[in-house]
């Protein structure tokens, strides 16, 4: 027969999985057969998708090049199962089939018994493309339900590849020579005061590749840094679908409601320890502030990024010759500015009349303190024991694990509450009743339990700080005072003062020392004496 009709169809399955592949390749057999079994169409083409949602066509290569070639003409009819394959979105069916209707390209979907070139077509179509929309909507909602439920329950999702982890039945296990690795970088980063940039360096000179056999780079080692999962604790649903319809995943910054980061903390083994993770965050926050301050963060001093002005609050940075025996540190605004001080068109100070201070200077004054706590060490820790026992006496702790179940029961109600709406068992406005009840219980528990966490936090935070500066007392009464390579670690922060006076504030103490010191320079001799006058503990 001439001018038979050209006849094409087309398929889709939503996943790549071996029983949605055996589906794909019984519909293309079934097609073919269908139309090759009608004398008057002759086939075109079974045009295919296979692991691609039906809500978009953006990515449906197949539905794309159908369409293309309606708009040449190769295609009169086009044959699908049902709506739902065609598309999900209810405004896509009905702009494609109105725009094959214009191209005179009629759509017959089988199962749904809908032809578009009948008088009724797109009424029904209509129709039946808001319901295959909404059975979407649901088929996201349970999804997501039921993939917060598995995230809520511990189980790892949607990770992928981690560095010194390896996934198996949702649990992160550790992989001993990655955990060696992840170590040495929080250990360069905290101890040896190493740059990111500096880390991933050395790594490559080692000829350690990284997950996906590259190269490492600074952001590579930034994430390793960042990433909760070194210190045992576990937080899910950093990203979400914004929408059923668009698949757009955007970031999660915690201020959706109804998409709330999950966190579980102590999940699973820890490669690094709570001390060490601490340490490095407080580090990358030091260092991202002098970023923003415009300075490079440095650890080729012991004093980087600890000294600032006590007049103007801005960092210390060395002046003139840092390649001298000895260096000299100046305010950056009196550096940038001069000694004059001025506002300028933002209200910001500029300039600062404070004076330099000498590299010898620190390193006496830190030797001078070190040496202070040999000797009052074990006074230092009797006072240190006296307020731990002030401390358990005053702040006692509290159980709040009945609390904890009491609201996992009204989040089992709740759950149960919501299946029954997805299941049509009850109305929204039911829904809405029973929620808005078990959500305000759930509060009320919930201030409880903060309540009573914020004492015991409070309680936790001061004893583990306290015995934290027992141990650091500890190993101040056995080092060197005069070894500057651990000074960098004692020390936390200095503040340069008017008229010759520093405050330090140590990391193995809960407070500070101010010092008053003068020097004498005998410029012929080339001698620099440096005397501490005045030495004494600050809050």
């Amino acid at each position: 027969m001439e001018n038979k009709i050209k006849v094409a169809a087309y398929c889709r399955v939503s996943t790549d999985l071996s029983d949605q592949i055996h589906s794909l390749s019984a519909q293309i057999k079934y097609f073919t057969e269908y139309i090759s079994s009608q004398e008057e169409w002759e086939l075109t083409e079974i045009y295919y998708d296979e692991g691609i949602t039906g809500t978009s066509v953006k990515k449906r290569d197949g539905f794309n090049r159908m369409i293309s070639d309606c708009e040449n003409g190769k295609i009169n009819l086009i044959l699908t199962k049902e709506v739902s394959r065609f598309a999900r979105n209810t405004v896509d069916t009905l702009n494609f089939t109105r725009r094959l209707s214009e191209l005179k390209v009629g759509v017959i979907f089988m199962s749904d018994g809908i032809d578009t070139r009948d008088k009724d077509g797109e009424l029904r179509l209509t129709i039946m493309a808001s319901l295959a929309q909404e059975e979407s909507r649901k088929i996201s909602e349970r999804t997501k339900w039921g993939t917060r439920r598995q995230m809520e329950n511990g189980i790892v999702l949607g990770c992928g590849h981690i560095y010194g982890y390896r996934i198996e039945s949702g649990k992160l296990i550790p992989v001993p020579d990655e955990c060696e690795i992840v170590k040495q970088i929080f250990s360069s980063y905290l101890y040896e005061r190493k740059g990111s940039a500096t880390i991933a360096k050395e790594l490559n000179q080692r000829g350690i590749p990284t997950l996906n056999g590259k190269l490492w780079g600074a952001h590579t080692v930034l994430k390793i840094l960042r990433n909760e999962k070194y210190a045992g604790d576990l937080t899910q649903g950093k990203f979400y679908t914004d929408s059923y319809l668009s698949h757009r995943r955007v970031p999660n910054k915690g201020d959706n409601p109804d998409m709330p980061l999950i966190t579980i903390t102590d999940h699973h083994d820890a490669i690094i320890s709570r001390e060490v993770w601490d340490g490095v965050q407080e580090q990358l926050e030091e260092r991202g502030k002098l970023v923003r301050e415009g300075r490079k963060h440095s650890g080729k001093y012991w004093f980087s990024g600890k000294v600032s002005c006590g007049k103007c609050g801005k960092p210390f940075s060395i002046t003139g010759n840092n390649t001298l025996p000895s260096r000299t540190l100046r305010c950056i605004n009196r550096g940038r500015f001069g000694k004059e001080i001025q506002i300028d068109l933002n209200g910001d100070i500029t300039g600062c009349d404070n004076n330099s201070v000498n590299e010898h200077v620190l390193e006496a004054c830190v030797k001078h303190i070190l040496e202070y706590i040999q000797i009052a060490g074990d006074k230092i820790v009797g006072e240190l024991i006296e307020e731990i026992k002030q401390t358990q006496h005053s702040l006692p702790f509290k159980d709040i694990e009945l609390l904890k179940a009491e609201i996992e029961k009204l989040k089992q109600k709740k759950r149960k509450a919501i299946d029954l709406m997805l299941e049509e068992l009850i109305t929204k406005d039911d829904l809405k009743q029973q929620t808005d009840f078990y959500d305000s219980e759930i509060n009320r528990l919930t201030e409880e339990i903060t309540e009573n966490q914020n004492i015991n936090a409070i309680q936790k935070k001061q004893l583990d700080g306290i015995r934290s500066y027992i141990n650091e007392v500890g190993k101040a009464k056995k080092c060197e005072t005069d070894n500057i390579e651990i000074y960098h670690e004692m020390v936390n922060k200095i503040i340069v003062r008017e008229n010759r006076i520093l405050d330090f504030y140590m990391s193995c103490v809960p407070f500070g020392f101010r010092i008053e010191y003068h020097t004498y320079v005998a410029r012929m001799i080339k001698k620099y004496d440096i005397f501490i006058d005045s030495c004494e503990v600050i809050s």
